[in-house]
C-alpha cells in the first residue's frame, strides 16, 4: 500500500505544479511569505481564484498558511521531504530564466508589499543516498540491441498568463 500512496502523492504534486497560475504563485512565494492581497495585485486575478489555487497547493503539501488577524499569509511548507525540495529547487532555478515570471517578480517589488524572508532551499544540493537494504544477488542480464530514438520535436509554447 505504501507504493500506491507514494504514487498518489507524486501525482498530486505534479498536478499541483501543472497550472500556470500556480507556477506564478510559487514564483512569488519562493523568496518568502506573502499575503493573498499581494497575489491578487501582482497576478491581476480575483481573490477567490487566487485562494482556490493556494488551497490546491496547500492540499498538495507544497505551501502552508498562517493567519494574522484578517490576513492569510502563505509560504512554502517547511516540512517537505528532500526529493520534493530538490524538485522545487530545480523548478525555481528554471523560473529565474523565464521572462514572464521575472515580470511578476518586478511587479511584486513595485507594489510595496513586505516579504518575510524564509530560507527554504539549500544553496548546494547534496546527493540523496538510497536507503540501505538487504543485498540482492543480481542475475546476469542479456543486453538488448540499442533502439534508435528520434528526439526531434517541437516544443509547445507555454503562456503563463492564460486563464
Amino acid at each position: 500500500m505504501k507504493t500506491a500512496r507514494t504514487l498518489r502523492d507524486m501525482a498530486t504534486l505534479f498536478l499541483a505544479l501543472g497550472d500556470g497560475t500556480r507556477l506564478r504563485v510559487l514564483n512569488l512565494m519562493r523568496h518568502g511569505e506573502i499575503c493573498v492581497s499581494a497575489f491578487t495585485d501582482v497576478l491581476s486575478q480575483s481573490q477567490p481564484k487566487v485562494s482556490r489555487h493556494l488551497a490546491y497547493l496547500r492540499n498538495a503539501g507544497i505551501v502552508e498558511a498562517r493567519r494574522d488577524g484578517k490576513w492569510m499569509h502563505y509560504s512554502l511548507a517547511a516540512g517537505l521531504d528532500d526529493k520534493t525540495r530538490l524538485l522545487l529547487h530545480e523548478l525555481f532555478t528554471w523560473m529565474e530564466d523565464q521572462d514572464a515570471l521575472q515580470k511578476d517578480t518586478k511587479r511584486y517589488e513595485a507594489t510595496g508589499h513586505q516579504t518575510h524572508f524564509q530560507a527554504f532551499l539549500p544553496m548546494t544540493i547534496e546527493p540523496i543516498e538510497p536507503e540501505p537494504g538487504p543485498a540482492k544477488p543480481k542475475a546476469p542480464r542479456r543486453r538488448a540491441a540499442p533502439r534508435r530514438v528520434d528526439l526531434e520535436f517541437e516544443r509547445p509554447a507555454i503562456d503563463l498568463y492564460d486563464e
